[in-house]
């Protein structure tokens, strides 16, 4: 029988005789090779599937990595804007503890602004200062007995009526604080 692989032949001769019953074998082999013994080892390691990638197969799989970076991106910012959602809201509840203790100590007395409670002007996750307001003004609406707290939300802007459109995105502090959250939440 011959086998050829990688470049060289051998033959196996092959030799039974059978003399009472026994089955003797002989094994005979002789190699001719034209390629050293070092490279047919290498030719061996290597398949035909390990070339590499062809230039359309690169290209579908940017394509398809193209196509799913374009569906994670919104999914992405709506992410991000709950995370910084959430952020705020904890640090109103923050806020009203500390206000709260300042309220205790004092003797039921609000203060007047953040400079009164001994901390520097707070900032929301998007940059902008939460308000903070003490129901002694008449020209502001209070959704409090005590005092609002609240951030203007993403856009950063407000209006005076909790029901405008601009006050929608706003996180705020409502019934005494009972709730926390977006006023789209709390009016519908």
């Amino acid at each position: 029988m011959d086998v050829s692989q990688g470049g060289c032949q051998s033959s196996v001769i092959e030799k039974s005789h059978d003399d009472k019953r026994e089955t003797q074998m002989s094994h005979e082999k002789t190699a001719t090779c034209s390629i050293p013994a070092s490279t047919t080892r290498k030719l061996a390691l290597h398949s035909l599937g390990d070339r590499g990638f062809t230039l359309i197969e690169l290209i579908v799989v940017t394509a398809i990595l193209g196509v799913l970076a374009l569906l994670a991106f919104p999914a992405y910012d709506q992410i991000k804007n709950k995370a910084r959602e959430v952020t705020c809201m904890t640090e109103i509840r923050d806020l009203e503890r500390i206000i709260s203790a300042y309220v205790i100590d004092k003797g039921a007395i609000n203060p007047g602004n953040w400079v009164q409670l001994g901390i520097a002007t707070p900032v929301d996750p998007w940059g902008h200062a939460y308000e903070y307001k003490v129901p002694f003004r008449k020209d502001v609406t209070f959704i409090n007995g005590d005092y609002d707290l609240y951030s203007n939300g993403a856009d950063g802007v407000s209006a005076q009526d909790i029901d405008d459109a601009n006050s929608l995105d706003d996180l705020v502090r409502s019934g005494d604080g009972g709730f926390v959250g977006l006023v789209s939440n709390m009016l519908f």
